[in-house]
């Protein structure tokens, strides 16, 4: 995998494009403050030089996630399909494609398939080593460790922002919306998926409590046996429950709470199932957003074309333009 082109590329603290490397191991070098940037197991590290603690925190927790959840599986391009529709593989197509929060590189991957002009995949956690390895030999997918607060991205400099589940997790969602938006060029498209407020309730009020003051200061790597018995109680009800009621997602019912999300959850394997239960329960950070808040944030940006639905009566998927 190849350094990404430093035509991208800015300083996360001075914000200034980069100038080309003093030594040939380098990736480039601020002209204001000096710093160099480094080149490390297929992975560009452009980390800010400062990161707030409770990012650090978030960023450690979801790290250890996915470095224990590294799976890849057939069903993971449906579920990515199903959350940036109505997008499909010729919006990506040729296209210069940000991914804000990559995780272990599910996403990039598929998206790699889909022959962008460029795929700069970002995230802050040690999973972006994964992410690495996972696209190794991938044409144009460049793995960037970044802050989405501090993106090391130049302004309207991509065609597609592509940012599902990551923007709730900010400390601040809505200066993290700004800054992914100033990076799109003029007509480019946002995609985005985040936790809805309505349909989660019982999530709100009950959960998400003990995530705050409970589970969330407890270290995934402790957390995660601490949650078998909780995951392993979901996953038999899924399978014997609402698998069958709802014929695995494709026919959600009334008599059964929540159907429309565990009925689309009750295909998935167990190792998938114990990965939703310890993200909704290890992050120090989680927002669970209305619709109108969302709505009035992209008219705040200015989005034109905007689209929202309500994905799985849990979550929203937003769809919207820059002017051009």
């Amino acid at each position: 995998m190849a350094r990404p082109p430093i035509a991208f590329l800015i300083c996360p603290d001075c914000r200034r494009p980069l100038e080309p490397p003093p030594g040939p191991d380098g990736v480039g070098a601020c002209p204001g403050c000096k710093r160099p940037f480094g080149y490390h197991r297929h992975v560009t590290d452009m980390a800010p030089s400062d990161v707030l603690p409770l990012t650090q925190q978030t960023v450690s927790q979801f790290g250890a996630s996915w470095q224990i959840h590294d799976h890849l599986a057939d069903f993971q391009y449906q579920q990515f399909l199903d959350w940036v529709a109505p997008l499909n593989e010729e919006d990506f197509r040729d296209r210069v494609i940000l991914e804000a929060g990559s995780g272990k590189g599910r996403h990039t991957l598929i998206m790699s398939g889909f022959e962008p002009s460029h795929l700069l995949s970002i995230d802050l956690s040690d999973a972006i080593l994964l992410a690495a390895e996972n696209t190794r030999g991938c044409p144009r997918t460049y793995c960037i460790r970044g802050d989405l607060l501090k993106l090391p991205i130049l302004d309207g400099s991509v065609d597609l922002v592509v940012c599902l589940g990551v923007l709730h997790h900010l400390e601040d969602p809505l200066a993290g919306l700004k800054e992914l938006w100033s990076k799109l060029k003029p007509g480019g498209a946002f995609c985005l998926w985040v936790y809805g407020r309505e349909g989660n309730t019982w999530i709100v009020c009950l959960a998400d409590p003990i995530r705050r003051h409970l589970t969330s200061r407890i270290p995934t790597r402790w957390l995660r046996p601490l949650l078998w018995p909780l995951t392993l109680t979901l996953f038999v009800l899924l399978k014997v429950l609402y698998a069958p009621a709802t014929r695995r997602g494709l026919r959600p019912v009334t008599w059964l709470p929540y159907s429309t999300y565990l009925g689309y959850i009750s295909k998935f394997p167990f190792m998938e199932i114990e990965h939703i239960v310890l993200d909704h329960l290890c992050p120090p950070v989680a927002f669970y957003l209305p619709k109108d808040q969302l709505e009035s944030w992209f008219r705040e940006l200015g989005a034109v074309d905007v689209r929202l639905r309500w994905h799985n009566q849990n979550s929203w998927n937003v769809v919207a333009r820059k002017p051009a």
